[in-house]
């Protein structure tokens, strides 16, 4: 899991398999993933859970440290 810069509000989260963690990760032991270094102190604290509809089928994230969002909801600042 990570966060890079994108989208009109600045940042936005990125998800990539791997098989094997790098060295500068953060490995959440509980759930077996992994967080980029420059995304550790962007994601303290926040929840990801994997939500089905019948329409469709993502990851959402609760994030209490952010502080604004887009109007469409792919990007959000801290």
């Amino acid at each position: 899991v990570g966060v890079h810069k994108r989208g009109c509000n600045g940042r936005s989260y990125t998800l990539e398999y791997t098989k094997s963690k790098g060295h500068s990760d953060k490995e959440v032991v509980q759930d077996g993933i992994f967080v980029e270094r420059k995304a550790q102190l962007t994601l303290v604290g926040t929840e990801m859970d994997y939500v089905e509809d019948k329409l469709f089928s993502e990851f959402v994230f609760s994030n209490p440290n952010i502080k604004g969002t887009c109007g469409c909801g792919e990007s959000f600042n801290i």
